[in-house]
C-alpha cells in the first residue's frame, strides 16, 4: 500500500529522525572551544560515507557523536545565556 500525499511528522518521541545540530552550530564561544573541538573532530571522522550510495552517514555520525554534541550544546547555551559572544 502506498502512502501517496502523506509526510512523516517528526516529534520528540521519534528517536530515529530527530537528531540535528543546534541552531547556533558551528559557532563557538571562548569558554566552549574545547567542547566544540571535541564535537567537531568527532563528526568530521564519523560522518564519512561508507560508499557512494551511503545516504545515512550524517545521521549515523551524529548518533555516534551525540554525547559530545550534548556537551557542546550545554556549554554553548550556558555561555550564550551569560552574554558571551559567538566566535566563528
Amino acid at each position: 500500500m502506498a502512502n501517496i500525499g502523506t509526510q512523516k511528522t517528526v516529534t520528540s518521541m521519534d528517536t530515529s529522525d530527530d537528531i540535528s545540530v543546534p541552531s547556533f552550530f558551528p559557532a563557538v564561544t571562548a569558554e566552549c572551544k574545547e567542547a566544540a573541538a571535541k564535537f567537531f573532530i568527532c563528526i568530521e571522522k564519523s560522518m564519512q560515507p561508507l560508499n557512494a550510495e551511503d545516504t545515512g552517514a550524517a545521521k549515523r555520525g551524529l548518533k555516534f557523536c551525540l554525547p559530545d554534541m550534548k556537551l557542546y550544546q550545554q556549554c554553548m547555551q550556558k555561555s550564550l545565556a551569560n552574554g558571551s559572544e559567538k566566535l566563528l
